[in-house]
């Protein structure tokens, strides 16, 4: 009958989840039921048994840790092959004794089959270095096979938490660790960094030209691409190296024990050297190279997630100037991006909380001198920095999608504007400059129809939309398709800053606007260039003769007014004529001296 002591020690072992402790604990109790020294677990792999784990057993025996012997050999290749226990009493006279084991003072051995779902997956071996008994008493025998089993549903639940573990840390398709191991990896890489005072590597690689693999050639081939990669990737890295899949097809590379720049570059070269590859099935052949982006610690004194962040800043700006090359962590470019995505937000704030305006500049008619027009000109009303002007903000607008909410907030500004002068009997032109993302949208035309309906009393001919030249010229054939698109509502476009870039007048044609601006960077020189005079005249001469009516930027005193007059120019603006006013000033402005009564303009 089994004892008190026995029974609640095989009750607390249900308790030990840890298989370390869970083997201790069932080794000892082995030992202390059948008065052995200790046991030891061999476990079984491709037809040879390993010793794992060992208690109890002398520095001899133990030394011999981890030794692997073909699994038809000794007591325990014996248990194996009849899947059934043996004892030896004698062991040193035995056939099946190992002369190695011999050697340690073995006298006595039980090797119990240890079993798994599959099968017997090792050997629980019960050993004695005192003489041992003739034979084991059956109740103890049960007790020890109950032990060897419980041992194997531990071993085998082990192997489970293992596996479950390997998938949650390990990339399934590649087999390197995955993105949920490279915070404790990058963390621990910090901290020999720190101890050893040499530099860690963070390198963030984004493969160029993956997304045309797997379009063009299939996910099953972007998968093999995939697994080449990190095999090359071993191939010129160090044993300490790590590499992460952190994503699709980023990889972060941990390039640890650096001593100086040159031999990070030297890492670089390698990896990049060794990422160009061409990848095809018959004709079709594509090739792919790697984008790096690089900061190193602790120059880059930064916690983990910061290094991967300034390494994404840094593999952005690779893939910028083009691929396959590595750019470095630029902390001066990082504070720009940072104060750029504030005033993105801040910019989103803004127009939720109405903080932006709209100012308009005069426009005149050079004939008469009188006003015929206002240009929008948008302002921000900062609650902290007061109002700024479009250069502050603009730029930085421009690369983001808020550009197209202000884009839109301006337009149905401005024909509000419009409308609410020509319900006063004020027959302007409202002229509204569009942004780059605004023409580069597709829905421009609706949002405008919308605004116009909403808008019934302001005439769709008194609404012109600028288009600055660099933006216009970027796809003629689809810009001219917008212009015709919304010319189809009644409105009309100009060219504006023209000549600062590459146009020629024969894009006028092809894009169909009805008005150029010529830019004020030629038009304040006029006065003491004759060159651009000549420029000048003939720009307007050869509008006219296309049927496009010329507007003067940069009016800035009566002897300009006075050279474009002659030279026939339709309209002009400038800070001599009046500088960009908010709403209500501009109807004081339209009650007193006009531009032909002032003494920069006599008609």
């Amino acid at each position: 009958m089994m004892s008190t002591s026995v029974l609640n020690r095989l009750q607390n072992l249900v308790r030990i989840y840890e298989f370390d402790a869970f083997f201790e604990e069932t080794a000892a109790l082995a030992a202390e039921v059948l008065g052995a020294d200790g046991a030891a677990f061999i476990v079984h792999e491709e037809e040879s048994l390993r010793y794992l784990f060992f208690h109890g057993l002398p520095e001899s025996y133990a030394q011999l840790s981890r030794h692997v012997f073909p699994d038809d050999q000794g007591n325990s290749g014996r248990a194996l092959r009849d899947d059934r226990a043996y004892y030896i009493s004698d062991y040193p006279r035995n056939a099946d004794a190992m002369p190695e084991y011999v050697a340690t003072g073995l006298l006595g051995s039980l090797a119990i089959p240890v079993h798994g779902p599959e099968g017997c997956t090792g050997i629980l071996a019960v050993s004695w270095f005192h003489p041992a008994p003739e034979e084991i008493h059956d109740h103890n025998q049960r007790i020890v096979q109950l032990l060897a089993d419980m041992l194997g549903a531990a071993w085998y639940r082990m192997g489970i938490e293992t596996h479950l573990e390997r998938i949650a840390t390990r990339d399934a398709l590649t087999g390197v660790p995955n993105r949920y191991q490279l915070k404790e990896r990058l963390e621990v890489a910090c901290a020999r960094a720190r101890r050893s005072e040499r530099i860690l590597a963070v390198i963030l690689l984004d493969i160029d030209g993956f997304k045309e693999v797997n379009d063009t050639l299939g996910h099953a081939a972007g998968d093999r691409l995939l697994c080449e990669i990190v095999g090359r990737l071993r191939d010129v890295l160090r044993c300490s190296d790590t590499i992460v899949r952190l994503a699709g097809d980023e990889f972060v590379l941990l390039a640890e024990n650096l001593r100086s720049l040159y031999d990070l570059e030297d890492v670089l070269r390698r990896v990049l050297l060794a990422l160009n590859i061409r990848i095809g099935i018959n004709d079709q052949r594509i090739s792919v190279t790697a984008s790096a982006g690089v900061t190193t610690y602790p120059l880059d004194d930064s916690d983990s997630s910061e290094l991967m962040h300034h390494a994404d800043q840094a593999v952005y700006r690779a893939k910028a100037a083009g691929g396959n090359c590595w750019r470095y962590y630029d902390q001066q470019e990082d504070k720009r991006l940072r104060a750029a995505q504030r005033l993105q937000g801040e910019l989103d704030r803004a127009l939720k909380k109405q903080e932006l305006l709209l100012y308009w500049q005069p426009i005149i008619s050079m004939e008469t001198g009188r006003c015929v027009g206002a240009e929008a000109l948008i302002r921000w009303q900062h609650p902290e920095r007061g109002l700024l002007q479009p250069d502050s903000f603009l730029n930085i607008a421009e690369d983001s999608p808020i550009m197209h909410s202000i884009g839109q907030w301006v337009i149905r500004s401005a024909c509000r504007q419009g409308e609410a002068w020509i319900k006063q009997g004020l027959d302007l032109d409202i002229q509204i400059n569009l942004a780059a993302r605004q023409v580069e949208n597709h829905r421009l035309c609706d949002d405008l129809r919308r605004t116009l309906t909403e808008c019934p009393a302001l005439p769709p001919e008194h609404v012109c939309l600028e288009l600055v030249e660099r933006i216009a010229l970027r796809d003629i054939t689809k810009t001219s398709r917008l212009i015709a698109d919304c010319q189809s509502l009644g409105v009309r476009f100009a060219l504006d800053d023209f000549g600062t870039g590459p146009a020629a007048l024969q894009y006028l044609l092809e894009l169909g606007c009805n008005q150029i601006k010529i830019d004020h960077g030629f038009v304040i020189p006029m006065v003491h260039s004759g060159r651009h005079q000549q420029m000048i005249r003939a720009m307007i001469q050869m509008a006219h003769a296309l049927g496009v009516s010329v507007t003067a930027e940069g009016i800035e005193n009566a002897e300009i007014a006075r050279l474009l007059r002659g030279m026939q120019a339709n309209h002009g603006q400038g800070y001599g004529i009046a500088r960009p006013m908010p709403a209500s000033d501009f109807m004081a402005y339209l009650r007193g001296p006009q531009a032909g009564d002032c003494a920069i303009f006599n008609p």
